[in-house]
């Protein structure tokens, strides 16, 4: 096997582990939820499901940056979709954050 070949493989071994490790955060919040578990526990959940986000736009060449301007790009847009949603103020408060 080539090293290019090795560099692919581990790449994809990679990616596919961040996946496993993403649905296995998002079954613990699930999880964490239905057990009504300390807001900590849904805090470490949320920040460990946002940190293999981030690491997985960073595998697929997705800078953390092009995430938070896309997000926000959405959140703009909901905004303007729904002006009278029930998630105003939250979306407001998601967009300030983005825009720092």
């Amino acid at each position: 096997m080539s090293e290019k070949e090795f560099d692919i493989a581990r790449s994809v071994h990679m990616t596919e582990g961040l996946q496993c490790q993403m649905l296995t955060l998002l079954s613990g919040f699930y999880e964490a939820m239905h057990k009504n578990a300390s807001k900590a526990e849904k805090t470490e959940l949320l920040a460990d499901l946002e940190t293999a986000l981030y690491l997985m736009g960073q595998r697929l060449g997705i800078s953390p940056e092009t995430l938070d301007r896309k997000a926000a790009a959405n959140v703009r847009l909901s905004l303007l979709q729904e002006e009278k949603s029930l998630w105003r103020e939250d979306l407001l408060e998601v967009l300030r954050r983005l825009e720092k």
